[in-house]
This record gives C-alpha cells, structure tokens and sequence, in this order.
C-alpha cells in the first residue's frame, strides 16, 4: 500500500472520529498534572524545597474529569489510589494545589456555578456568578489531534486575581474546561492557572450523569473569600 493510500485512510478515521464526537452529547475528558514550581528552587529554605518536589511527584499521578452532559458539566477529581510509601498529608497538599477538594457545575449560557466544598464541616455549597471575559490570541498549537488556540482571563479570589492562559480547540464545539472556566468557543484542552497545568488525557464518548453539587450550608463565592481573607489576615497579625 502506498504511502498517500495510508495517509488518506489516517485522516478519514481522524474525521470519523470528528464526527463521532460532534454527535455525542455526552463526554468524559480526563487531565493529568503537571506543576510548575521552578521559582522555589531559588529559596534558601531546604524544607520548602523538598516539599514541593515530594507535592510535585503525587500531584503527576492525580487526574481530573470534566463530565459533560449535554449543556452541562461537572469538573471534580478522580478517584485516587493512596501509594503506601508516600505521606497521605501529600495527597492532600497536592490535592488542595489543584482544587482536588472542589466540584465546580457548570451550565451552558448561565453565568451563575456551583462549587460544592468537599472538606468544609458542615457540607457548603458556594455559587459564583461570573460572566468570564476572554482575551483570544492569534496563537496556536497542536495538541494531539487538535489544533487549538490560546485564550487568557483572570478571576478575582478574594484580594488575588488568578491569571489563567487557556488552550481551546474550535473542532470540539463544547463551551467547558477545567474549575468552571468556560465561555470560548470548544473545549478547553490545557489550562494553566498559578504553578497547575492541566493537560488533556483521554476524550472518551461517554453517557454521564450530572447531579447538582448539595450542602446544608450555602454562601456566595464572594463571602467564602472574605472569610478567608479575614483569617489570614488574623494569621499574619499573629505573626
């Protein structure tokens, strides 16, 4: 066979492929990790050094799912296997880097999201109304298949805005990403926020179900932060 007869067979599955996609309204799309945690290689503390390294190497083995049914999604942690030589404290550091400890839902064409908090006593459920304004850039790439483009926003966590860049693939006309981030026009396939980057596993054609995050206690996103704030600043207060 020759080599034009393979290269017309390969792109005729990868639009088979395409076109399976479009016509599934439900998706499982798997991330892995990678963290970015150079700049604490300049510290002088030895301690803050190791640490990262040993939250660096259990935040590779963590993966995320963003469920999507239809016009909405579900973003939250995968189940994870507890390695017996590693301290289970890492896990939750890692965890806790990449919002492991959060379940954002999404709708599409709502501006209002729900983040069930799964460490808070008693179970709390915050709501986020957040009209995300994208910056889309002439920038592209290649990830796997996908040619995707480069995307950037912030969000206001309390006193800090979170800087995020964003990469969407226009093919996959699905408006959702990782943590609620959504609002471009195809799927967010890597995103990169703080010292996370989230980077696409798998798309699996897939029927999910999406059940609505649920707490006894609620409050807005606004005035979780500020409950925040208010504790660090009795923190550094104390010294």
């Amino acid at each position: 066979m020759k080599l034009l007869d393979y290269r017309l067979i390969t792109f005729f599955l990868f639009l088979s492929f395409i076109g399976n996609i479009f016509s599934q309204k439900s998706l499982s799309v798997s991330y892995t990790i990678d963290s970015r945690f150079d700049d604490l290689k300049e510290t002088q503390h030895a301690e803050a050094q190791t640490m990262a390294s040993m939250v660096a190497e259990v935040m590779a083995d963590l993966e995320f799912l963003l469920l999507i049914d239809n016009n909405e999604s579900i973003f939250k942690q995968s189940e994870q296997m507890v390695r017996d030589d590693i301290n289970p404290l890492m896990y939750e550091l890692a965890s806790g880097f990449c919002s492991g400890n959060e379940i954002w839902y999404t709708k599409k064409g709502d501006s209002n999201k729900l983040i069930s908090l799964l460490n808070s006593n008693p179970p709390t459920v915050l709501t986020l109304d957040e009209d995300i304004k994208w910056d889309i850039t002439n920038e592209s790439k290649i990830i796997g298949d996908f040619k995707v483009i480069k995307a950037t926003t912030t969000r206001k966590l309390g006193t800090y805005n979170e800087k995020v860049v964003a990469w969407f693939a226009p093919e996959l006309p699905f408006s959702f990403g990782p943590l609620g981030y959504n609002g471009l026009p195809g799927l967010i396939l890597e995103m990169y926020r703080d010292r996370v980057v989230y980077k696409l596993k798998e798309i699996k054609e897939k029927t999910v179900k999406i059940n609505l995050p649920k707490g006894s206690k609620k409050m807005t996103f606004e005035q979780y932060y500020e409950i925040l704030d208010s504790k660090m600043a009795e923190i550094k207060k104390r010294g």
